[in-house]
Parts: structure tokens; C-alpha cells; sequence
């Protein structure tokens, strides 16, 4: 077991204005650490008989599409009900909240969890968690602890859209997913045959973002987790040796998320494998998502960043425009559809070095204003 210094976590969780929690599956139990205002609460629940049926029940509302949009009052009452039972924090000071989930809730969308039931069936006036707390998750709390804040420098973009055109396993959206991220950010954007496993390895190291549009899959028992290229299919180990200290990975993709589920090791994904080559940040998705619903939610994400958010703000905002942009239709504003991009990563965004010329130019001024005032004096 690894130490952790407390008052560094701490320091840490106040100097970005959040709360953490971490669950912890044992047994039996399933353990809750809250930690908040220089101190920590364990609680726990009975696994067997009460969670990880509630929790089973509750996601099964996200293996199709339709799942919620034919039983939205059901969705009301178990998104209410394990929210209640996951003991999230109700009064809150601080908007940021670090989830460091285990087991099964690797594949909880926090943020789609329901803090009061209502009878509406319009979604975008459902009372989600994510309208209380900008959510960022996290592998552990060290991970958390030893998280580098995200550059304030300007960003370029690396972009990796093989579309596969013509093809069953064709992107329609992607192109336009693409043309967006272009309108806002320089960088190098490689598409159909050219999206190649060696263009995305040589050009890695150079940018600050890295975008992939593709497929990918969580694979099962028998076949571990993979991402396409265009010209190969990589399993989440070959990713392990890649040297990637990039700022974040955007994995605009299947399934990248749902991996094979290691006792307390969270979901071995593809974008595990990206965290173990260097990968500061990532933002990826825990279902298959509707390729049209991701390319709104990305281009507003990375207009978010253009605009100087962080990435946890970014993420935040884009599923809150997603649900009040008024030409996405009340059935595609289902959670189904924004719930499934989860943020790991940090915090805060690093500032920006203070511009001192602004202040000498105010000084100078002063400093001439006086002397003129004297010159009139005498």
C-alpha cells in the first residue's frame, strides 16, 4: 500500500476548492471516504444486498439509447436512489468534486445521478448532480495528489480521424467534428489513410492535445481493449510504452472507458493505457455514443477551451449547453447521450504569469501626472 501525505491532499483539495470522495469495494462493504474542510468521514454500505443490485438496475438504463426515454420516471427513481445511497455531498461551499470510484463505479456517470425525483419529462429540467458540481474523476487519490496542473500556454491540437469512409465502419459526423476543432485550434490533423498508428506515435510528443476520432472497443474475457488507426487495430498495452506527457487526450470514441474490471484497479481501458504512457488529463466516453451528439458536445468543449476554461470546466459547460441548446430534440438530451463523456484529470488550470508592463505603464503615468501637477503649482 502506498502512503499518502494527508495535509499535501488537503492543501491541494482547498487550494482547488474541492471535495474529494473514494470508494472503496471490499466484500462485503463497500467503503466511502469523504474528504472536505481539512477532514475526513468513512461511511460504508452493504454491497450484496443493497448496492451492486441497485447499481446494476440503474445502469442498465444506459445499454441503449432508448432505455430512459421509455421509463423516465424509473430513471428518476434509481438515479435519486443510489445517489442517495453513494452518500454525495448535499451542502455544498465548494463546486468541485474529485470522484475516485471503484469496481462497478467505474461505469457510473456521476454526473447524470438525480438529486431530487420529479415527474418531468423534459431532460433538460431533470435535477442532475451535474448541475451542483463540476465532476472530475480520478484513479486514486495519489494520482490526484500528483496530478501536474494543465499549461495555460497556447494549445495545438493533434488530430487522428481515420472516418473510414465507405466502409460498416464509417464516421459520418467526424469530418465536421473535425472541421470544428480546426476553426479553433492550430495543429496537425491527419484523416482517412493517413490517421495511421505511425503518424499518431511520431507526432504525439509535439502537441498539447490529442484528439481521436475513431472506434474503439472494451473488449471482453477473451480480447482485451483496442482503439483503430486506420491501418491497425492497437491494444490498450501497446499504449503502455508510448512516452506521452501531453496536457490531454480527447479519445472521441466508443467505449473507451469500459474496460475488462480488475479488482481495485478501475476499468483496464484504452484510456487506462493512455494515463499509463503519460497522459496528464483525458476525457473519453463509457458507452457507445451517437457520433452526432459527439461532434456537438466536442466542438462546444473545445470552444470552451478557446475561451479559456479549463478542461473540467469545459466538460462541465459543454453538457450544460448541450441540454439547453434549443436544436438538439428533448429525446437526445437524454443522459444517455451527455452522460457518457467522463473527464479524469485535474483541477485547475495553471495562471497565466502576471504581465508587469501594465502596471509600469500605470506607475509611469502617475509619476508624469505629478510632476506636471507641480509645474503648474509653482
Amino acid at each position: 500500500a502506498e502512503n499518502i501525505d494527508v495535509k499535501s491532499l488537503y492543501a491541494k483539495l482547498e487550494k482547488g476548492k474541492s471535495i474529494l470522495m473514494e470508494y472503496f469495494s471490499g466484500f462485503e462493504r463497500m467503503y466511502i471516504f469523504t474528504l472536505a474542510n481539512q477532514r475526513i468521514k468513512l461511511e460504508h454500505i452493504n454491497i450484496t444486498d443493497t448496492a451492486i443490485p441497485k447499481i446494476i438496475s440503474f445502469l442498465d438504463y444506459f445499454s441503449d439509447a432508448n432505455k430512459i426515454i421509455d421509463d423516465i420516471s424509473g430513471y428518476n427513481h434509481y438515479g435519486n436512489s443510489i445517489y442517495k445511497m453513494l452518500q454525495l455531498p448535499t451542502n455544498w461551499t465548494y463546486q468541485n468534486l474529485v470522484i475516485i470510484p471503484d469496481g462497478i463505479l467505474c461505469f457510473l456517470p456521476f454526473e447524470a445521478l438525480i438529486t431530487k425525483e420529479s415527474t418531468t419529462t423534459n431532460f433538460a429540467q431533470m435535477h442532475y448532480l451535474l448541475n451542483d458540481f463540476r465532476i472530475a474523476y480520478n484513479n486514486s487519490a495519489t494520482f490526484y495528489l500528483n496530478g501536474k496542473t494543465a499549461s495555460s500556454d497556447k494549445k495545438s491540437v493533434l488530430g487522428i480521424f481515420p472516418v473510414f469512409e465507405k466502409t460498416n465502419y464509417e464516421l459520418t459526423f467526424s469530418k465536421k467534428e473535425m472541421q470544428s476543432i480546426k476553426n479553433d485550434f492550430d495543429g496537425k490533423y491527419f484523416k482517412n489513410s493517413n490517421a495511421t498508428f505511425d503518424n499518431f506515435k511520431m507526432n504525439a510528443p509535439n502537441y498539447s492535445i490529442l484528439h481521436l476520432s475513431t472506434h474503439a472497443t472494451s473488449g471482453d474475457t477473451e480480447t482485451p481493449a483496442s482503439i483503430k488507426f486506420y491501418d491497425r487495430e492497437i491494444l490498450y498495452s501497446e499504449l503502455y510504452n508510448l512516452n506521452i506527457s501531453t496536457d490531454l487526450v480527447v479519445l472521441s470514441a466508443c467505449e473507451t472507458g469500459i474496460g475488462k474490471l480488475y479488482k481495485s484497479e478501475g476499468a483496464m481501458s484504452v484510456a487506462r493505457g493512455f494515463q499509463f504512457a503519460g497522459a496528464q488529463n483525458l476525457l473519453f466516453s463509457l458507452w457507445k455514443v451517437n457520433d452526432y451528439t459527439t461532434s456537438v458536445f466536442m466542438a462546444d468543449f473545445y470552444a470552451n477551451i478557446k475561451n479559456g476554461s479549463s478542461y473540467l470546466e469545459a466538460n462541465h459547460q459543454a453538457k450544460l449547453d448541450f441540454l439547453n441548446d434549443k436544436s438538439v430534440s428533448n429525446a437526445k438530451k437524454s443522459p444517455y447521450y451527455w452522460s457518457a463523456f467522463v473527464y479524469y484529470g485535474g483541477i485547475e488550470t495553471a495562471e497565466k504569469p502576471t504581465n508587469y508592463s501594465f502596471y509600469i505603464l500605470g506607475l509611469l503615468l502617475l509619476i508624469g501626472l505629478f510632476l506636471v501637477y507641480k509645474h503648474f503649482r509653482k
